[in-house]
């Protein structure tokens, strides 16, 4: 995944995943050639929707019982948190150093783990890859635990871009991507309490 479209007047990521570990990676060369003046996009919005940890899983789960984990959760929120705070910092530091007129980042959580990843980028362009399931074993806090989990960076992104033709089928895949993305984050998603 590319965020080139940062160049523009407005840089408009939207994320749903189960961590937002590949957009911090993917996200950090635009916001740094921001830092540095290469780009100068008037302003930044970022949505970021991730999974509820405080609610019990249907995926990941353990490997032998096929049940949510507890353990887990609280590990994958960490991981999460990690991420999707280090990208709400990073983007709300470039408003407040004066390199855009208006950065806004928002993290909100939704009641069920996505299969699959989505990114939309200045609602012009979708990258969508499936989740593949693994057996791994998971340590944390003294605990090991054989789960099947959702490995994101094995998921390969497919890319799609809305062109002139609305009826094409990039154009339709970013349009019914937006439309589910929006569904999810103005239904079922609250705002992640920090």
């Amino acid at each position: 995944m590319r965020c080139a479209k940062f160049g523009r007047r407005t840089g408009l990521p939207d994320s749903a995943s189960v961590n937002s570990e590949t957009l911090h990676g993917v996200i950090a060369e635009p916001l740094d050639k921001i830092r540095i003046g290469r780009l100068r996009p008037e302003s930044i919005s970022v949505r970021l929707l991730v999974p509820d940890p405080s609610l019990p899983w249907s995926l990941p789960v353990t490997v032998e019982e096929r049940a949510d984990s507890p353990m887990f959760r609280k590990r994958a929120e960490e991981i999460m948190r990690r991420h999707t705070l280090a990208i709400v910092d990073s983007v709300t530091e470039l408003a407040q150093l004066g390199l855009v007129n208006e950065a806004t980042a928002q993290i909100r959580v939704h009641p069920a783990p996505p299969m699959f990843k989505l990114y939309l980028i200045n609602n012009e362009e979708a990258f969508f890859g499936f989740y593949p399931v693994q057996e791994h074993v998971v340590s944390y806090g003294g605990e090991t635990q054989a789960m099947y989990d959702l490995m994101g960076k094995d998921a390969i992104l497919f890319h799609h871009s809305a062109n002139d033709d609305d009826t094409s089928t990039g154009s339709q895949y970013v349009e019914q991507s937006k439309t589910w993305f929006e569904s999810v984050w103005t239904t079922v998603a609250k705002d992640y309490q920090r």
